[in-house]
């Protein structure tokens, strides 16, 4: 397990999409909230594409009534996959400046 600074720490080298796109792999996320001591990626992933299957469903029922159902879970699983990596990005950096903000705080 890390110490909360090795973790904030951590945070600061993840600028790049490689966790963002690897948060599609299943328990990647659980790793990466050990490793960086943070769950704001995942949190962020999760509301993210629960808000967006949400938004489907009401959309789909209300400006295509007799659309099947099978279309829509189709629909919300191709667009949580193509979301995942831009809200886990969106969650990474969230984490990195709260990171920051921490080690700048424990080093004064």
């Amino acid at each position: 397990m890390t110490t909360k600074i090795k973790g904030w720490a951590n945070r600061q080298k993840d600028a790049g999409w490689g966790y963002s796109f690897a948060h599609c792999i299943p328990g990647v996320w659980i790793y990466y909230a050990i490793t960086r001591r943070t769950l704001t990626p995942f949190v962020f992933t999760f509301g993210g594409t629960t808000l967006l299957g949400f938004v489907l469903g009401f959309f789909s029922g209300i400006l295509i009534p007799n659309v099947d159902v099978k279309t829509i879970e189709k629909t919300y699983y191709i667009s949580s996959i193509i979301a995942t990596p831009f809200l886990a990005k969106k969650g990474i950096n969230y984490a990195r400046k709260e990171g920051q903000k921490k080690l700048d705080k424990e080093t004064n």
